[in-house]
Formats: C-alpha cells, structure tokens, sequence
C-alpha cells in the first residue's frame, strides 16, 4: 500500500482540487490494542481516521476511540513549548506559575541534573512510562539501561493490569495473556475479563472473532460482579462477590476431577508436571547425579527421570516406595487438594449456587471434547473446543496469583490449552517472515522440563523463578522475583522499608512519559507526598495533568498521529488475533509533523543521553534489546536520528529492501501463520506445572530476607496448588460497610487519558454508567437511594469519593462498580474536568493490600454508602 493508493471521491469544498488528499498507514496509540489505521489527510488536515483492511491487527475494524484519535491530536489545549515551574511549592492545586522556555534552556537543565546524578550514583534516577497510551517503551529502556539505572517503572499497569495475569499466561502459556480461540472455541467461561467483548485491549480483529463465534454458537459464560461488557453479551452472566474467583474455579476444578473424572490424562503425562513425584516435604525426587526429576514408571515398576520415561507410562495416581520413602505423583496430590474445595463451600464464600457450579463445570468438561481431534491445513491436532479465559478483574486482588491459576487450571485438567478451540496465549510462537526468520521466538525445555518463557515483554521472564536477593531497585523485585510493578516505590512507608533493607541512595530525579500518576496509582495524597521528595521531575506531555503540579520541567511531546515506532505491535503475541490467519508487523509514522515547539520524545531522549554523554551505552542498549544485526547493528560511536534507528530495526527483521521508507509506503508486512506456530503445545516438548513445586523453596527464601525487615511473609501464598484467600475487604468487619467496591475499565474509555477527549466525553454523558456509580437496584433502594441521588463512597480507612448512583439489575447485590479512573482537576484538561468518579482515591499502598507474591495491588475496597443529595 502507498500513501495515496485511496484517493477521495468526497468532493472538497475549495475552489481548486486538493493539493494532498492522502490515505496514510499508520497504528493507534489510544489504548493496548494498537490496531493498524488508515488516516485520511487533505491539505494537511486530517479529516478521518479508519481501520487498514490490509492488517490483520484490526482488519479494517475500528473502535470508537480510534476513531477520535484526531480530537486529541487536534486538542486547542495541548502543550506547544517546555515549560519551567516558577514556583518552588509543589501540591495538589499549587499554581506552578508556569513560564515559557527555550529547548536549549530546558535540555541544559536537564542534562545538568544527570550529569550531576550519573556521576554520584544512576539508580538515583527513576524512569515512569505509561501503558495507557501505547508506544514504544525501547527508547526509555535503552535511556535507562544506558544511564545505569535499574529503576523503571509502569504507572497503575501491572498493580491495576497485569501483575498476576502476565505472570500466570507466562508460565502457562508462554504469553502475555490468553484469549479463546474463537474460530474452533465452542464454550468459553471468562472471569474478570472482556478480552474480545469491548474495545480496547487485544485489538478490534479479536472483537470481530468473538462476535462471529457468538453467531455461529459458541456459548459463552461470563463470572463477573457487573453484567458490562463481555457479561451483555454473554449467553450467561454469573454474578459473584467480588474477589472470590478462585474459590469458584477451584470448586469447579474439584468437580471435573473428582466428581466427573473429565480429565485428558495423556495431555496431563505428556504436557505438565502432573507425574513428577513429589516426596512428604512438598518438592520433586530427583536423580542423583542428573537432579532431574523423577516420575513413577508402570511399565517398568521403578521411578525414572522423566526424560527416561515414555509419557503414556507415567503414573498420575497411586503412592510409590523409593528407597524407604513414600513419593506421589503431583497430580495425585493436586487431585486429592482440589476434594476440600466442594460447590457447597464455594457458594458460601462466592454466593453463586453450588447447584449451578456443578452444572457449568459439567458442560465445560463435555464441551472440552477430550480425545477428539481435528485437520487444519492438513495437521490432525487435539481439539478442545472450551477455554476458562482471566484476566485484569479476576486478579486485580491481593490473592491475585491463585485467582488466576485457579480458573487455568480448568483448563489444562481437561488438555484445553494451546490447541485448536482452547484457551490460547497471545500467539508466542514466531518463526519469523519466511526470507529471514526473523523476529521469531518459541519457548524451550529447562532442565527440568518444565517451559522457560523469556523476556517477550522486554522486561519481565516468568520462568524458571530466580532466588530472591536483597534489592537494588526502589521497588524492591528483587526480593519478589515473581513480581513486576511495584507498590513500594511510592507506599507511604517507603523511607523506612528502604532503610531496612539497605538501599543507601534515595531518588532524586524523575523523567515521566504520559503517566498521570497522580491518578493511575493510588489515592492522591499518598502520590502527592511520594512525588514531592523528588528534587527534579521532567515530563514529556500532551496536556498539564494533575501530576503537572509536581513537575519542574514540562516538553511537549508529540501525539502519536506525528511519531514514528518501528514496532507498534510488538511483541507479536501483542494485540494480534487469536488463531489461525496472518502475521502483521506495522509500523506507526508521521501523519502531521510538530506543532509549535512539540518534539517526539524518543529524539529528545537521544539527545539528552548525547549532551549528559551516555549516548554510545544508550546504543549499546539498543543494539540489545532491539536484537540489531549486523550490517544494521548501530555504530555507538556515532549518532542517529530515531528514525535511523527504527529504519536498522525493520531492515534487521526484514531484509534491506524493507526499510523505514518501504514501511512508511507500505504502512506493513505480513505473512501467513503456521498451524504448528498458533497450536503449538502439540509440537513442542514442554511441560507446565500444574503443581508449583519452586514455592516450597521461595516462600522460605523470601521471608528469610523480608520478615527481620519488618514485611511478614504469610507463607500460605507460597503453596505450591492454588488455595481461596481473602482480599483484605472480606475482613473488614466495621459495621456500616457493606459494599465491596472495585473500577472496571469502561468501553467508551481508555482508563482517565481520553477523558480530555471531546467526541468520547459526549458519548461517556450520555451513557448510563460511565461517569456514575452502580448499585444494585434493591440494595440501593434498601439505603433511599433513586438514580441521580448524590453519594459518597468512604473506605475503611476513611478515604472518600464522591459520585452520582445508577441503581440497576445488573451488578452483584453487595458489589459497588466505578467506571474507569476520571474526575479530573487539573485546568490543562478542560473537557475531562469534573467528568466522572476518582475511584483510585479510595486505594491504600500499603503492604496489607498488596500480594507478598507478585506485588499485585488490592482494588477491591469495602466501603460505606452514605446518600449526599437529591437527584435533580
């Protein structure tokens, strides 16, 4: 495709044709989904923006928010020139006294400020990014590696999003997330998600998948506590209290093992850890000498390593004497766990009827098919047409981990994981474009033989589990090494925690990039608190934000309708569709060029590291992480534009001819997928662990160095089968508070960023629940309350919220739902202003609210409701 390949038939009202009436590839940046544009410009004004049929990210499909990318593009209150703080007060609705700056003004200062850090300790440095608007995190990456500092952070991405939800699809589906196979899926149960139910996080394309499965009858069973997105659409909603999802699942999973025995017992011998035999302290026999683990072989009545031992001979069940001790297969231990977790006892805890969990589980194990298989493109594979699909709702908790692990464990009880019909990971395997190969990943045995996923995000490798050490980073991973984003770089107690555990250097230095993190963390005191220790913050920003307040330097940044990025859907299991069709790889380029003094901050970012002389290591770090061949591998003893660098990524990938220019005519490539790439668990000799044996280790490990630092280390997260625990709401006893509140992303937004935007706030008004409050009909009726009364929502900790109440059927009688994360104040967004419910206000960082796991963030919040005022 080429810029001009769609010429307009719309007449233009001018007295002569138009100059430049072009149709220009490109991809969104207003939400996870990227999907691939088509953006219309006539004399250098855009006029439309639709999807590019040409792509598989999207096929031609568009949302509503895509579509309104030019209204923020087009925003009179964007940012034009850097920006100075003149006052040296920073608080929440403190005037800055802002004063307009040159750029060469603005990079002396800021160059000044990391030569000076650089030289007495990096780490002093914190590098922010957003997830809300995506783009490519590799030039701050490549900035931060470059400089010397391991403190990266990602706003409310992992603490909100994916902290539980990336790690679990890591270990068990070497992905990022999971999403049916909607082509072959016949059944699909989803907890906590809308992945392919509502616009915005795994592209349009994955929309159009699910819509047409629903037409050509695929069920579709939602849990969730708010009949939205996913749940109207579903053929069933079950409502549940909030944050019990794993105390479903398992009831559930004990009654496809136990109840109804549907379980595929070759793919659980070939395909996970369900053999391994496990001794009376919890962790694997192994051979002396090789320290593989063993397995109990039938033909052979010994125990054999596992390599050693054919699949189909492996015992699942029994008890095996190995040199006078007592050894059982994991499996058998996991089934025998699973007999406490009775429909009876669920319901108890997540007040769905135990009658309808033996139902459900019932038909999820028949609609799995075990045995049957099927031909695609000429391959006969295994065929389970039902998937339990997760994600942000189901393990936005403190018991986030087993959330998760729970309702996937349904799924490879009954072998439906990575097959045709299944529950599928984002496609991980790649073998590349057919000339070169490239970029291609597929995951690999450990010595274990168990699956090792590597680092597919850039920055996070799920497995195998690292031993925990005393931290470098602010956030302390190090000590959590199944976590991600932390909490703790911004907790109230952070001074102290890092004085506990022996971090000798305090940061000093903030560089943010679109994070508003005065909203899209936690409550705003403790932000506000966290960001005025900084003694030097620099923002590249659209708009003033809320976080604005806190900044001494602000640059205006570009939108990403005039930036370049090489890998807009990178990594591949990113944003494509699940199943069989094409690869994609487009690229995101310039529309429009700069307004005003609006520069991309991926050029600033090159320039800053030239000027503090860090560039060559900044380059070194590119050449890594962007995996730079040679002849395009970079020179870092030269410079390069941004542009040169995407051009030696792209040229690196796809041969030389297929540069920069030849993606900005083209707009993509593409190539046609494999099955042994989309099916690929049949054609791959890995296993994953349905019993997590490492946790009997860690949780000792990880307390050993936590608890003499004052951070109790409640060892019954580190059990190795998943188990029902408590968010911190279900124990709160105080009499008056009812409700378990929690946030869902509304459809109509992406998060609180596109709230500034004009055409997507006039339709967030006219809906009913996007800036209101939702409350079951009889239980709000129970308090008073009428549709339009104002209320109050107050926390345990006596943080409040204010808002206007729905009253409706559609949401769980003790559960409270909030519409994304908005009520802006800030005066630089004037459309957002005073639009919607702050519900992040309501959130505590604190350790008692955060997963002593991965370091998930609780967002569920019990809270009283207290009526304010009269609907108008």
């Amino acid at each position: 495709m080429n810029t001009t390949v769609r010429q307009s038939t719309a007449s233009v009202k001018t007295q002569a044709p138009p100059v430049d009436d072009s149709w220009i590839p490109s991809s969104c940046a207003f939400c996870y989904g990227s999907c691939s544009i088509l953006v219309h410009r006539v004399d250098d004004v855009i006029v439309k923006i639709e999807g590019n049929p040409e792509s598989s990210v999207g096929k031609g499909r568009l949302c509503a928010k895509g579509a309104s990318g030019l209204m923020i593009h087009y925003d009179p209150n964007r940012l034009t020139k850097p920006l100075r703080r003149t006052n040296p007060n920073k608080g929440i609705g403190v005037d800055p006294g802002w004063k307009e700056i040159s750029w060469d003004e603005a990079i002396a200062e800021i160059v000044g400020n990391l030569k000076r850090i650089r030289q007495e300790d990096p780490r002093k440095l914190v590098i922010q990014r957003t997830t809300t608007v995506t783009a490519n995190k590799n030039p701050l990456q490549a900035f931060a590696f470059g400089f010397g500092t391991p403190n990266q952070s990602v706003s409310g991405g992992g603490l909100h999003c994916g902290n539980g939800a990336h790690l679990i699809s890591g270990i068990m589906h070497a992905s990022w997330g999971v999403v049916p196979d909607f082509e072959n899926c016949n059944y699909a149960m989803y907890f906590g998600a809308s992945k392919g139910h509502s616009a915005g996080h795994c592209s349009t394309s994955n929309i159009g998948l699910a819509a047409d499965a629903r037409a050509r009858g695929m069920k579709l069973v939602v849990f969730d506590p708010m009949c939205n997105f996913a749940s109207a659409k579903a053929t069933e909603w079950v409502p549940l209290r909030v944050g019990t999802d794993a105390a479903v699942a398992l009831a559930m999973c004990n009654v496809v093992a136990n109840e109804l025995g549907a379980l595929d017992i070759p793919y659980l011998k070939a395909k996970t850890n369900g053999p391994y035999l496990i001794g009376p302290d919890g962790k694997y026999l192994r051979e002396h000498g090789s320290d593989k683990p063993m397995v109990w072989d039938s033909t052979a009545g010994a125990a054999r390593t596992f390599a050693d031992a054919k699949a189909e001979d492996m015992a699942l069940e029994g008890e095996f004497d190995v040199g006078g001790t007592r050894y059982r297969p994991a499996f058998a231990l996991l089934k025998e766990h699973l007999k406490k977790f009775s429909p009876e006892w669920a319901e108890k805890i997540s007040t769905v009827p135990a009658a309808n969990l033996r139902r459900l589980a019932k038909e999820f194990a028949t609609e799995a098919r075990i045995g049957s298989t099927i031909v695609i493109e000429g391959v006969t594979l295994p065929y389970r047409p039902a998937a339990a699909i997760a994600f942000r709702g189901n393990q936005g908790h403190r018991n986030s981990v087993y959330n998760f692990l729970a309702v996937d464990l349904l799924n490879h009880l009954v072998g439906a994981a990575d097959v045709v019909g299944s529950c599928m990971g984002f496609p991980p395997v790649n073998h590349g474009h057919p000339d070169t190969g490239r970029p291609s990943y597929a995951p690999v045995q450990t010595p274990d033989g168990l699956m090792e996923v590597g680092s597919w995000m850039g920055w996070h490798h799920p497995y195998p589990i690292h031993d925990p050490q005393l931290p470098q980073t602010l956030g302390l991973q190090a000590v959590f090494p199944m976590g991600m984003t932390s909490p703790l770089l911004d907790a109230p107690d952070r001074e102290q925690t890092w004085e506990r555990f022996g971090i000798n250097y305090r940061p000093e230095m903030l560089i943010n990039w679109g994070s508003n993190l005065l909203m899209s963390i936690a409550n705003k005191d403790t932000m506000a608190d966290s960001l005025s220790k900084y003694k030097f913050i620099v923002s590249f920003d659209l708009f003033l934000t809320e976080t604005s307040d806190f900044v001494d330097l602000i640059l205006p940044d570009c939108s990403y309708l005039q930036s370049v990025d090489s890998r807009a859907n990178f990594p591949t299991i990113f944003s494509h569709p699940s199943g069989m069709g094409e690869w994609s790889w487009p690229i995101r380029q310039p529309v429009q060029p700069p307004y005003g003094e609006q520069r991309p901050f991926t050029q600033v970012l090159l320039e800053l590291a030239d000027k503090a002389g860090f560039l060559p290591d900044m380059l070194a770090a590119f050449n890594a992480t962007l995996e730079l061949q040679a002849p395009h591998r970079l020179d870092v003893s030269k410079k390069y534009s941004y542009e040169e660098i995407c051009d030696a990524e792209l040229k690196t990938n796809f041969g030389e001819e297929r540069g920069l220019e030849w993606f900005k005519e083209h707009g993509l490539i593409k190539w046609k997928k494999k099955p042994e790439e989309i099916f690929w668990r049949h054609f791959i000799d890995v296993r994953v662990p349905i019993y997590w044996e490492w946790m009997v280790d860690l949780g000792p490990k990880v307390a050993a160095l936590a608890e003499p630092r004052g951070l109790h280390i409640p060892l019954e997260y580190y059990q190795p089968m998943p188990d029902w625990l408590p968010c911190k709401s279900h124990e709160c006893q105080q009499p008056g508070f009812d409700f378990f509140a929690f946030y869902y992303r509304d459809t109509i937004h992406t998060n609180s960023y596109t709230t500034e935007n004009a055409w997507l706030n006039e339709a967030a008004r006219l809906s009913p629940f996007s800036y209101t409050i939702a409350i079951n009909n009889k239980s709000g009726q129970r308090l008073g309350l009428k549709s339009g009364d104002a209320i109050v929502l107050e926390s345990e900790t006596g943080r409040r919220i204010e808002g206007c109440v729905k009253l409706t059927e559609c949401i769980h009688p003790e559960g409270i739902g909030v519409a994304g994360l908005a009520n802006h104040w800030s005066k630089g967004m004037p459309t957002a202003k005073g639009q919607g419910v702050f519900f992040n206000d309501l959130l505590e960082l604190t350790w008692d609210r955060t997963s002593p796991v991965n370091l998930n963030l609780d967002l569920c919040v019990k809270v009283k409701v207290t009526k304010i005022g009269e609907a108008p």
